[in-house]
């Protein structure tokens, strides 16, 4: 059922924001936070740190039996982010990125690594220090 929520909202933030000119990038780049799950059923917080250098950090914001932290290098094209160099996953792997306000859904279009799929593919909401 959140499968589907999570899918539903995010084909209603690509539709509402295909409005934007082709070539048009989002911003992407900061803190962006989300609840996520796994296969155990385990929820845990993660942060994402997009990073101007083109590189991003995927942090556990706690301790997770059988997770760790990880990075990669991507470019963005338009509205795909492409992940380029990754230690922990073999191939490139293609993303829809869509941000609307303050929330940013990353939608699998071309991945071969599950684990880097159920990483990355959530809403995820921008992260304000306060």
């Amino acid at each position: 059922m959140k499968k589907q929520i999570f899918l539903l909202t995010a084909i209603l933030i690509i539709v509402f924001s295909s409005c934007k000119k082709e070539n048009e990038s989002p911003d992407i780049y900061g803190p962006w936070i989300a609840l996520q799950s796994d296969a155990q059923g385990q929820l845990f917080n993660v942060q994402l740190n997009i990073n101007t250098d083109n590189t991003y950090d995927w942090i556990l914001l706690e301790s997770v039996e059988g997770h760790s932290n990880s990075t990669a290098s991507f470019v963005l094209e338009g509205d795909i982010l492409k992940i380029i160099e990754d230690a922990d996953c073999e191939g490139v792997g293609e993303y829809f990125v869509s941000v609307e306000s303050n929330k940013m859904a990353l939608i699998a279009k071309n991945e071969a690594c599950g684990p880097r799929a159920h990483a990355l593919e959530w809403v995820w909401k921008k992260y304000a220090e306060n």
